[in-house]
């Protein structure tokens, strides 16, 4: 995962009670006290300062739910370059620029380009779930071009290009070939803005999301006084009030764990046969996402005591996953080794094989304690996780994969 280079906390107000999540699978609790290029400073409850290294952190969430400020009204919602999402009180459209009312009471100009599309939310809606949402949600992902209206007709998105003069409170200025008009945003579904085909930002630091269900994708935060101003990947820099975060992501984009990515092909056989059917031994015997074959958490022992990991695969020999990687990622980690229920029984083997070469083989038995692992996954396109049986049988043979992610 890359450093948090581009990110500075600074909070004069009282710091906030915040959890850390880390790598390792392990929260801890304490107020914020800053947040640098590389670390992060916990105040804890006994008054003591912890440090982070930054690259060991997962994720940043308020100690307090109930501190967060609820959903506030809004009448846009905004789909960036970037893919942020962003629900506005209102907002004004020239020729370039944009002028975004915040729910905040902030007012922020951006440059028209760095939006996508505009979908124009009901003053009073009569359900909170929109059927046109996923379709919305692709138009508004997917387009390229020039500017278009989108409409619904009868249960149905259409999209009519034309040229978008601006939109002020009288309505939407466009223009259709030669005529040009002022339409009524209650007769409109949304906007859509011209997008050259060819455009790529950089990974992002982390997204934020707020409680009204805005996703920010952030090159940069900057946090003082308890007023945050976030800059996203198209360089809109957009403040928000500390207490309306709910979440500070920094896995998005950098960090990809396995459990959460679909494996190409999942296959597991016994060593030795049975009169069961295979398909009812391998909902039994096959991989499990963090979950153990006891039904509990994933765990290890770790000098003689139980370590619970949040996220994990058991894998049971003699078990396949495989993988299809996605791009930019550099780096494989995890802590490996036999399940608690399988100590004393286990003679397993691990391979994790990348493009057809073993990056990494190991024998398990009794007295193999766990193991951190990092492998070279860069330019690995296909990746392949093996746990065969060592001894002729399978009888006991489970490790469990804890807190396995890839790294950019």
């Amino acid at each position: 995962m890359k450093t948090f280079s581009l990110i500075m906390l600074s909070l004069l107000a009282a710091p906030p009670a915040v959890e850390v999540q880390q790598l390792d699978g392990s929260t801890t609790n304490g107020k914020l006290v800053q947040l640098s290029a590389d670390s992060l400073q916990l105040q804890l409850a006994d008054g003591k300062s912890t440090v982070f290294p930054a690259k060991q952190i997962i994720s940043v969430s308020p100690l307090d739910p109930s501190a967060v400020v609820d959903k506030q009204p809004a009448t846009k919602e905004l789909f960036f370059a970037d893919g942020s999402r962003l629900f506005t009180a209102d907002m004004l459209v020239s020729s370039r620029n944009a002028e975004l009312m915040l729910a905040s009471g902030a007012r922020v100009e951006i440059g028209r380009s760095a939006l996508k599309g505009v979908r124009l939310l009901p003053e009073d809606p009569q359900s909170a779930d929109d059927p046109l949402d996923e379709k919305w949600q692709e138009l508004a992902q997917t387009h390229t071009g020039g500017d278009a209206i989108v409409l619904n007709r009868e249960g149905m998105l259409t999209v009519q290009e034309v040229v978008i003069h601006g939109m002020t409170a009288e309505g939407v200025k466009i223009q259709l070939d030669d005529i040009t008009t002022t339409v009524n945003p209650a007769k409109l579904y949304g906007l859509l803005f011209y997008q050259r085909a060819a455009r790529e930002f950089p990974a992002p630091l982390c997204v934020v999301h707020l409680s009204d269900d805005s996703n920010l994708v952030a090159r940069t935060v900057k946090m003082n006084n308890g007023q945050t101003r976030v800059t996203l990947l198209t360089g809109t820099e957009v403040p928000i009030p500390l207490d309306r975060i709910t979440k500070l992501d920094f896995a998005a984009g950098n960090i990809q764990f396995l459990d959460e990515l679909k494996p190409a092909r999942i296959t597991w056989s016994p060593v030795i046969k049975s009169a069961i059917a295979l398909d009812d031994l391998a909902s039994v015997y096959a991989p499990r996402m963090n979950e153990s074959f006891q039904g509990g958490p994933i765990q290890l022992e770790e000098d003689q005591q139980p370590q619970v990991y949040l996220r994990g695969i058991a894998v049971h020999a003699t078990s396949e996953l495989l993988y299809q990687l996605p791009d930019g990622f550099r780096q494989l980690q995890m802590r490996v080794g036999i399940a608690p229920h399988s100590l004393g029984t286990c003679t397993a083997k691990l391979q994790v094989i990348g493009d057809q070469k073993i990056l990494f083989e190991k024998e398990f038995s009794h007295q193999t304690p766990p193991e951190d692992i990092a492998l070279n996954i860069a330019g690995v396109s296909r990746l392949k996780i093996v746990v065969d049986a060592n001894d002729g049988e399978d009888f006991g043979d489970v490790l469990h994969l804890c807190q396995a992610r890839l790294l950019k």
